[in-house]
């Protein structure tokens, strides 16, 4: 017996880069990103949240999702991608590297 399971193709995703100073704590991605949640939101055409958000970075951060009170997890330039699966609201970075953070991130239904 062959299963197989439904996967759902959407044409929509967004791609946002951007940079994060060091010493910064929680930047808040839905605040400071006006592009954030625009096509992959529930405002936009895919009309729900993200399910999928894949991160790289060139240097330390540390990302919360969805919430500053949610757990960290500290993503380096040798760590990086970091794939994360999920309803994804919003995410936090905070950037004590040292130096300015290159973050680029993709957010797929």
């Amino acid at each position: 017996m062959i299963q197989t399971t439904n996967q759902k193709t959407s044409p929509y995703y967004e791609s946002i880069e951007f940079n994060v100073t060091t010493a910064t704590t929680d930047y808040d991605l839905d605040s400071q990103q006006a592009t954030f949640l625009s096509v992959v939101g529930p405002t936009g055409p895919n009309e729900q949240f993200p399910g999928e958000v894949i991160i790289r970075t060139n240097n330390t951060i540390t990302v919360k999702f969805n919430a500053t009170t949610n757990m960290g997890i500290t993503l380096t330039s040798t760590d990086s991608p970091l794939v994360w699966n999920g309803e994804v609201r919003n995410i936090y970075i905070t950037n004590n590297s040292g130096s300015t953070a290159a973050v680029k991130i993709i957010c797929l239904p």
